[in-house]
């Protein structure tokens, strides 16, 4: 997962401390901490980030992340590696 982050766009967009400094989207260096995401709507779990990372639009309209393509496989790493931030 973190090495998947910092080969993708993630890092022109999101704060990781140590790993990417983007200032456009949310500082994610403690997001696995957060009990919630997505202005605060869905909980901070795998399978919920996954389905996010898979396409953020489809689940909150007018979300500024794109849809970045992802396989399954590779939502599913991500999302394991976000949550596993704390």
């Amino acid at each position: 997962g973190k090495a998947m982050y910092t080969r993708s766009a993630c890092v022109g967009c999101h704060t990781i401390r140590g790993v990417s400094a983007g200032t456009l989207g949310p500082d994610l260096t403690h997001f696995g901490g957060r009990a919630l995401f997505g202005a605060g709507l869905w909980p901070t779990n795998v399978e919920t980030v996954t389905t996010w990372l898979k396409d953020p639009p489809a689940l909150k309209p007018g979300a500024k992340m794109p849809n970045l393509n992802l396989s399954d496989a590779e939502a599913r790493a991500l999302a394991v590696y976000l949550t596993s931030l704390k």
